[in-house]
């Protein structure tokens, strides 16, 4: 039987789960890292690192086996504030592109 502190992480990384799909992201790990792509190219990730999370893009071109672009949306912050502003910049992107 799962203990009391076991039952919240479950809660909230369900929660954390439901938000970022809400969002138009996709989980990776669940409660850790979630991505979504904007193009065929450039994706968004969101991702937990010592205990705050982190927004970026990453851009690759075909037949590289590395990103060509990383740019830092936001740092070290908590999760609901990187996914608004990694859905901010998702928006900003799309009407930018007219997509």
């Amino acid at each position: 039987m799962p203990t009391a502190n076991e039952i919240i992480r479950l809660n909230e990384i369900e929660r954390m789960d439901k938000k970022a799909k809400k969002a138009g992201f996709l989980p990776l790990v669940s409660g850790e890292a979630y991505e979504a792509q904007y193009n065929s190219n450039s994706h968004v990730f969101i991702m937990i690192k010592g205990g705050k999370w982190s927004a970026w893009r990453e851009t690759w071109q075909p037949g590289k086996g590395h990103s060509i672009s990383i740019r830092s949306i936001v740092n070290k912050v908590p999760f609901d504030i990187a996914v608004q502003q990694a859905n901010k910049y998702m928006a900003f992107i799309t009407k930018k592109r007219g997509w």
